[in-house]
């Protein structure tokens, strides 16, 4: 079954790279990008072969739990993670975890990002090979590293889409993250301060590091590769030992996952729908019209899909992160918040950008129905305004008052109005332009479906730069009022609410005059999510 697993994973990619020449575009440029990390970083790696043991050892166990955690962490961030072989589509097959679990974490191996780990990941075995015993066990170790990381990337993602799903814990889990984005802080900041000590000092900080990792779960087995290279041979086992039993609990909780999350139909079917009466809240106010009805069905998203929460929560972070980034960058922490207003009007607004294919097949009612084009435009714009106004307003006038620089609260109202209606305006015309499939509903919010990432990447990069061209003017205000003139803030605030309200108007109008032409193509790519 295992071999199974691994053939249809490369017969799925072998298809995907015939069904567009997108697609085969897309493989080159990453094949190049793959050799080009395999000859640079790999072949740093190997010429650490020449060096002591003193230099090879930490650098191997750092890069080593660096990728172990960045395999775990950024697929719950940015990208999400490679459904190719989906584990949903394996519930009416009966296969036992036992098997399932080993063929996806082998089949996670197929494909650019676990053949670059792989590779890599020998590359530091040969860095620590000093004898012949020493470079078994490190071959055998970097291995377990590897598997660790993929299967790390598997359960944190698993796990996490299963914890979405329960209305009660997404708060809980909303806060974890939070919580654990702040502890960084003094890691970062007690990083900063030793770098400024000199180069020998960073080198010394990068061996006690390493020598902390070697000690983590994410190390034990970079770690103990370099123990074998020392020749301390008790604790080169019995860190190997540890990484198995690590390797062990984290396919565990994979398969815990896998079951609970369910590999079968989503949770949510069966049993006779609930009606609730109207009890005059904000769904009862908005008006009976088309663009009332698309907004009704938005803002119920936004508080219950796992998927629209994964982006409310990037809005939640972002006073953490602000809280963090001065402990690295120095200064007054004050001054960062002033960033608050307009960062979280960008990441808002640009939100947006392919709302449309979080409605999978549910748009198909729109087109059937006929709803105007600007109907569904504004609907859509009309429920994230709803909660993201509000909350860009406050995170506004705070970071003013936090800064000490309440003389910039015009000219920050006027960028984050300028950003907020960019977004909203790009985005109307991008969803019904250029939409681009996501994660289907009830399934992993945190996965990328297969052959989208290059429709992803290009869209992504192509509205951010929209957004930030639109909103040009008001940002080049808020840098003079920073800077030289504080009074020009109330020509950005004219100029940022004047551009802000044009955007949307147009985005409206150019947006949905675009989904009318193009509803049958907008159906035909959301309903592939």
């Amino acid at each position: 079954m295992i071999a199974t697993l691994v053939r249809l994973k490369l017969t799925l990619l072998r298809n995907g790279l015939r069904r567009s020449p997108w697609q085969v575009v897309a493989f080159v440029l990453g094949v190049l990008y793959a050799l080009f990390l395999v000859v640079t970083v790999g072949g740093a790696l190997v010429a650490l072969r020449f060096t002591g043991l003193d230099v090879a050892g930490p650098v191997v166990v750092g890069a080593g739990t660096l990728a172990v955690l960045g395999w775990a962490l950024v697929p719950l961030v940015a990208f999400g993670v490679d459904e190719t072989v989906d584990p949903s589509r394996f519930a009416t097959f009966a296969v036992p975890r036992a098997q399932l679990v080993p063929g996806l974490l082998l089949a996670g191996l197929v494909g650019l990002p676990g053949a670059v780990t792989l590779l890599l990941s020998l590359a530091g075995a040969a860095a620590l090979s000093r004898s012949a015993a020493a470079t078994a066990l490190a071959v055998v170790a970097v291995l377990v590293g590897t598997l660790t990381a993929v299967a790390a990337s598997r359960a944190t993602t698993t796990a996490a889409a299963a914890l979405l799903r329960a209305r009660r814990t997404r708060d809980v889990a909303v806060l974890v993250g939070g919580v654990l984005v702040v502890l960084l802080g003094p890691g970062v900041n007690l990083l900063a301060q030793r770098v400024e000590d000199g180069l020998g000092d960073l080198a010394a900080l990068g061996r006690d590091a390493a020598a902390v990792a070697g000690w983590t779960p994410p190390g034990f087995a970079w770690a103990a590769a370099a123990d074998a290279a020392a020749g301390r041979w008790g604790t080169a086992l019995l860190r190997l030992l540890l990484a198995l039993a690590v390797l062990a609990a984290v396919l565990g909780v994979w398969a815990l996952a896998l079951g609970r999350s369910g590999t079968g139909p989503a949770a949510g079917g069966g049993g006779p729908a609930r009606t609730t009466a109207r009890g005059g809240g904000l769904l009862d106010r908005l008006p009976d019209t088309p663009a009332g009805a698309v907004a009704r069905r938005c803002l119920l998203y936004w508080r219950r899909d796992p998927r629209y929460l994964v982006a409310a929560a990037s809005v939640a972070v972002l006073p953490l992160l602000l809280l963090v980034l001065p402990l690295s960058a120095g200064g007054d922490p004050g001054r960062w918040f002033l960033a608050a207003g307009p960062l979280a009007a960008f990441v808002t607004g640009w939100s947006l950008h392919d709302d449309v294919a979080y409605d999978h097949s549910a748009f198909a009612l729109h087109v059937t129905a006929g709803v105007r084009g600007r109907d569904d435009r504004a609907g859509r714009v009309l429920a994230a305004a709803l909660w993201q106004v509000p909350v860009v307003l406050v995170l506004t006038v705070t970071g003013a008052l936090v800064a000490g620089r309440a003389d910039l609260l015009p000219a920050l109202a006027g960028a984050s109005a300028a950003l907020l209606g960019a977004g909203y305006g790009v985005s109307s015309v991008a969803s019904a332009l250029a939409p681009y499939p996501v994660a289907p509903p009830g399934g992993n919010p945190f996965s990328s479906p297969r052959g989208a990432a290059t429709a992803t990447l290009l869209a992504q990069f192509v509205t951010t730069l929209a957004v930030a061209l639109l909103a040009l003017p008001a940002l080049a205000a808020l840098l003079v009022a920073l800077l030289r003139a504080p009074w020009v803030g109330w020509v950005g605030l004219l100029v940022g609410a004047g551009l802000g309200a044009l955007w949307v108007r147009l985005g409206l109008s150019r947006g949905g005059a675009l989904l009318d032409r193009r509803a049958p193509e907008v159906l035909a790519v959301v309903g592939r999510s």
